[in-house]
């Protein structure tokens, strides 16, 4: 399933796997996290434990012995805030810690039109330029543009657009992404040059925002793929 919009911003996703790998992030990377509910925020906090149906927690401070029920918030080294809702089974003062249930469902600030991933060798972008089909390497690419290398002696012009651009993007080394992705118009919006190539930023511009739903649902598939391969 992953990631799905869900609303104010934000997405949710009910995910065994995705969640798993989150919680294992949060867990390893020791962010620093706080419990919240009505008319409380506790100390910062650490996620100390994984198990099958319960979370571990170093008991932070403050804390509210009587919390039945908490949001637990954090931010990723991306910046990127999560959030996911737990039941409190446990506060042990001696062990120093508090044991939750295990999340069903995960939440994060939705920042994806601007969260750009890299893409895999063999991504590559179809556009008409000036009345000529041009194929060009993608680098990178987000919900609101993308990094691509021209040919060689391809030189495209600062302000200029782009019009019907197929993508074929590769989700992993050697895996092709399942669905082609078309825009009807960018704009060339920076150059930089590289050796023998070039290469150029590109913005994507959309009518309706609805449109730019497949990018936002590549990025998350790639993302995915990435923290899969740091595992």
């Amino acid at each position: 399933m992953s990631w799905q919009y869900f609303e104010s911003g934000y997405e949710r996703t009910t995910d065994k796997n995705l969640i798993r790998i989150l919680l294992e992030d949060l867990r390893d990377k020791a962010y620093w996290l706080q419990f919240v509910a009505a008319g409380f925020r506790s100390g910062p906090t650490i996620l100390l434990e994984i198990n099958r149906n319960q979370l571990v927690f170093d008991l932070p401070r403050p804390w509210n012995p009587n919390l039945s029920v908490a949001r637990v918030l954090y931010r990723d080294s991306e910046k990127i805030q999560h959030s996911f809702k737990v039941k409190i089974f446990e506060t042990d003062p001696e062990q120093k810690v508090v044991i939750t249930s295990y999340p069903q469902e995960y939440f994060r600030l939705e920042r994806r039109r601007f969260y750009r991933v890299s893409v895999p060798e063999g991504s590559k972008a179809t556009f008409c330029y000036r009345d000529q089909e041009i194929k060009a390497d993608v680098l990178d690419i987000s919900g609101c543009g993308m990094a691509i290398l021209t040919p060689r002696k391809v030189t495209l012009s600062v302000g200029d657009f782009l019009e019907d651009i197929d993508l074929d993007l590769m989700v992993s080394v050697g895996k092709a992404y399942d669905r082609k992705i078309k825009i009807n118009k960018a704009r060339i919006v920076r150059e930089m040059p590289r050796r023998a190539r070039k290469l150029y930023g590109i913005e994507f511009l959309f009518d309706k925002e609805k449109e730019r739903e497949p990018l936002l649902r590549y990025t998350i598939k790639r993302e995915i793929e990435l923290r899969k391969a740091e595992c």
